[in-house]
C-alpha cells in the first residue's frame, strides 16, 4: 500500500486559503448575526462570537493534524474510524441531554460537541479505505452492495433517531457520491436510489414537524399558506434576502437578527449575509464553496491511487453538499433541513470539522499525478 502514496507535491495552497478565508468571514458574520441574540439571552453580545473563536482555535489545531498525518496510517485506521463513529451516535442516545426534544450532543459540563458532526469526516475516511480495499469486488452483490448498504443503514438510522435529518441527508449523499465513484455497479446503484427516495420520502412524511416543512415548501405563494407556522422562517429569510438588494444594507445594519428570523446567527446566517452585504457580494460565498468542489474535483480526477481519489470525492462534496443544502433552502429552492453553513454557521463542532476536512483535503492534494 506504501506505493500508492509516493509521489510527495506541493499542497494546492488554494484550497485552505478559500477555506480559511471562509472562515475568517465566518467569525465576523457570527459577530454581526449574534449580538443582539446573545445580549438578550446572556447579557453579553460578544458570548457566541467568543465561543465560536474558540472553536476556530481548536478547529485550526485539527486542520494541522490532519494535514501531517501520513495517508498510509489513515488507510490502517479506516476500522478504527467507523468503531469510533457508532460509539459515538450511540452514546449520544443513551447520554446525551435531552434539548428541545432531540439528543444531538454530548456534554462534559467544560465541553460540548456533536457526534454526528464528526460522523461526516470519520464516514468519508471508513469508506475510502473500504472502498479502495474491496477493489473490483465493490461491483459484486455480495461484497459490494449488502455491507455497505448495512453500515450506511446503521449510521443513517442512528443519526435519524437524535433526530436530525438535515445530517442523515447529507451522509447518505456522501455515501453515494463514494459508491459511485468506487465504481459500483450501475444496477446496484439504480436500486440504492430508488431505495433512497422510498426511506426519505417515508421519513419525511412519518414526521409531523418535517411534513409540515415539506407541505410549506409545496405550498409556497400560496396566500392561505400559515406564514406564522412552519413557513416562518422561509418566509423570514426570503425578507431579509430581498431586503439586501444588490449591495446590501451594510454590514452590522440588518434587521432580520432583531428577532425576526430565527437561527439567525446558525442555520439562517446566510440570508443575514444577503441582508447586509447583497446579492453580488454573498454570491462570492457561493464561488468560494464551488471551487473548493472544482479543487477536488481535479485531485479526484489525478489522484495516484483509489484511496485518494475516494477521499478527494467525499471531503470536497462534504462541503459542497452542506452549502447548497443550506443556502438552496434559505432561497426557498428546497425544503429546510437544518444543515449548517460550513465555516460560517456558528456551531463549534461543524467548524471543527470543516476546517478538518479541509486539512485533509490539502492533504491528499500532494498525491496526484501530472
Amino acid at each position: 500500500m506504501a506505493q500508492l502514496f509516493k509521489l510527495r507535491k506541493r499542497y494546492d495552497a488554494s484550497i485552505p486559503t478559500v477555506a480559511l478565508i471562509l472562515s475568517l468571514f465566518g467569525l465576523v458574520m457570527v459577530l454581526s448575526a449574534s449580538q443582539v441574540n446573545a445580549a438578550e439571552k446572556y447579557g453579553d453580545a460578544y458570548y457566541f462570537f467568543f465561543r465560536q473563536s474558540i472553536s476556530w482555535v481548536i478547529g485550526l489545531g485539527a486542520f494541522f493534524y490532519y494535514l501531517r498525518l501520513p495517508l498510509e496510517r489513515l488507510y490502517q485506521q479506516r476500522s478504527t474510524y467507523l468503531i469510533i463513529t457508532i460509539v459515538m451516535l450511540l452514546s449520544v442516545l443513551i447520554f446525551g441531554p435531552r434539548i428541545a426534544a432531540v439528543h444531538r450532543w454530548i456534554d462534559f459540563g467544560f465541553f460540548r460537541f456533536q457526534p454526528a458532526e464528526f460522523a461526516k469526516l470519520f464516514l468519508v475516511i471508513y469508506f475510502a479505505g473500504w472502498f479502495a480495499a474491496k477493489g473490483e469486488k465493490i461491483a459484486s452483490l455480495s461484497q459490494g452492495l449488502l455491507p455497505f448498504l448495512a453500515i450506511l443503514a446503521a449510521v443513517a438510522g442512528l443519526v435519524i433517531l437524535e433526530p436530525d435529518m438535515g445530517t442523515m441527508l447529507v451522509i447518505v449523499l456522501l455515501a453515494m457520491v463514494m459508491f459511485f465513484v468506487a465504481k459500483a455497479n450501475l444496477w446496484h446503484y439504480l436500486l440504492l436510489g430508488v431505495v433512497g427516495i422510498v426511506c426519505l420520502v417515508g421519513l419525511s412524511l412519518g414526521s409531523s414537524y418535517r411534513a409540515q416543512r415539506i407541505t410549506s415548501f409545496l405550498n409556497q405563494g400560496n396566500e392561505s399558506e400559515d406564514v406564522l407556522g412552519a413557513a416562518y422562517q422561509n418566509q423570514q429569510a426570503l425578507i431579509a434576502i430581498g431586503s439586501g438588494g444588490w449591495w446590501g444594507v451594510g454590514f452590522g445594519q440588518g434587521t432580520s437578527k432583531y428577532s425576526y428570523l430565527p437561527q439567525s446567527h446558525t442555520d439562517s446566517i446566510f440570508a443575514v449575509i444577503a441582508e447586509e452585504l447583497g446579492y453580488l457580494r454573498s454570491s462570492l460565498v457561493v464561488l468560494a464553496y464551488l471551487y473548493i468542489g472544482w479543487r477536488g474535483y481535479l485531485i479526484t480526477q489525478k489522484a495516484n491511487s483509489r484511496f485518494v481519489q475516494l477521499l478527494a470525492a467525499g471531503l470536497s462534496m462534504a462541503i459542497v453538499f452542506q452549502a447548497l443544502i443550506n443556502i438552496g433552502g434559505m432561497l426557498h429552492v428546497i425544503p429546510l433541513t437544518g444543515v449548517p453553513l460550513p465555516f460560517i454557521s456558528y456551531g463549534g463542532s461543524s467548524l471543527m470539522v470543516s476546517l478538518a476536512m479541509i486539512g485533509l483535503l490539502t492533504n491528499v492534494s500532494r498525491e496526484t499525478t501530472d
